[in-house]
């Protein structure tokens, strides 16, 4: 019996939540002269993320930056998941003492083994038992981005996969090659 997968896949929340962030920033009062520290604003943005996501970051480094509207920096890390993220920041006001900045997650780079996880969870939910599911080794998260996978059955039969990302979260769809696009789907 060959492999027929027709579900839409829905990464679990707890697997992939919040993965990006994209357009999330937050609004925070850093320094208190005409600088902030690379460590202030890691630490600053070490609270904000965990906040949003209840995901650590594990790893963060930021760049120092001068008490100048419109002036931009830049963060790298990895959050508790195993995700590498940078994070990309403006100052948006210099008004009274220290400084306001915006941040967000500018890219997300997250292990295949997720997606990997996901995709052997949902399929073997529905009763195809699988030997063996490989996608990348690293999949940058960005809505509409295909990425291509290969399973097979525990008879050996393979069969490639295509997962379009459908949001920042983890969630996709997918279509087992040659069988034409699943319908939308996104982690919850």
């Amino acid at each position: 019996m060959g492999l027929v997968w027709t579900w839409p896949i829905r990464a679990g929340a707890g697997l992939l939540s919040c993965l990006v962030l994209a357009g999330c920033s937050a609004e925070v009062n850093v320094g208190s002269g005409s600088e902030a520290s690379g460590e202030e604003i890691a630490g600053e943005i070490r609270e904000d993320y965990v906040d949003e996501t209840g995901i650590e970051l594990t790893r963060l480094t930021c760049e120092g930056v001068e008490e100048s509207e419109g002036e931009r920096f830049g963060c790298s890390g990895r959050n508790g998941n195993g995700v590498q993220i940078e994070i990309a920041g403006k100052v948006t006001d210099t008004a009274g003492s220290g400084f306001d900045y915006s941040w967000r997650v500018s890219k997300a780079i997250a292990p295949g083994v997720f997606y990997e996880r996901a995709l052997r969870e949902e399929i073997e939910a529905n009763g195809v038992a699988l030997s063996e599911v490989r996608c990348p080794v690293e999949i940058e998260v960005k809505v509409g981005a295909t990425v291509h996978c290969e399973a097979a059955d525990r008879n050996g039969i393979g069969k490639g996969i295509t997962l379009r990302l459908t949001d920042t979260d983890g969630g996709f769809d997918y279509a087992v090659d040659g069988e034409g696009p699943e319908d939308d789907s996104s982690a919850s």
